[in-house]
């Protein structure tokens, strides 16, 4: 992935921003290989927002008892039918979905294909709540889930836009590297952040230099 150079953040903006080549405005990612194992539930799973935004609008589902005004789509026990047949696709009709406690047994039916979607309710991840209309309004303000690969022991997460200032991608990129440190897996070893490499869409690679 990338060469084996290592760069600051800021060096490494720098370069991924150059040598993109798409046409339209890119999102820049970080991805962090960690030196845990996933069979013995060393997995990591926690929210943060990133003080600049994704830069993405994101598609929010709700499974609530009242109306909640920001939501894009509301859903009821009715649609978890569609999602089984494909007619509503998570990533694609909806990237986030909330839920009120009271619905999460209903929603576990259609736990295999929201699970692998990375959409499934969680408590850790803010996105099972009394507090519907909350937890959509923080997620549309740049709120975010960070988490580990179901089957690997990676994490892939948006830092913004290549449109941004490199001072906003440096301080979101800040806000999720520290936020990671602090939901360090139990039983891991001190050095288990292997390594980081900040891309964008249809450009290179660079690892940063962590401290």
């Amino acid at each position: 992935m990338g060469n084996k150079k290592t760069y600051t953040i800021k060096e490494a903006l720098d370069f991924v921003k150059k040598g993109c080549g798409a046409k339209f405005d890119s999102t820049v990612e970080a991805h962090f290989n960690l030196n845990v194992d996933i069979k013995k539930g060393q997995t990591v799973r926690f929210t943060t927002s990133l003080p600049h935004g994704t830069g993405k609008t994101q598609k929010i589902a709700v499974f609530a008892s009242k109306k909640v005004a920001n939501a894009d789509l509301e859903l009821s026990e009715e649609d978890l039918e569609k999602i089984e047949k494909g007619d509503i696709k998570p990533g694609v009709d909806f990237d986030v979905l909330v839920a009120e406690p009271r619905f999460m047994a209903k929603i576990a039916k259609v736990a295999r294909i929201l699970g692998p979607a990375g959409v499934m309710p969680n408590p850790k991840a803010g996105t099972v709540t009394e507090e519907v209309e909350k937890a959509v309004e923080q997620f549309k303000k740049g709120k975010i889930e960070v988490r580990t690969e179901p089957e690997a022991p990676i994490i892939h997460t948006i830092i913004g836009k290549r449109s941004f200032d490199n001072k906003d991608l440096k301080d979101n990129f800040e806000e999720i590297y520290t936020a990671l440190k602090q939901n360090k897996p139990n039983k891991t070893k001190s050095d288990w952040i292997k390594n980081c490499f900040i891309t964008c869409t249809m450009g290179p690679s660079a690892q940063i230099a962590l401290d």
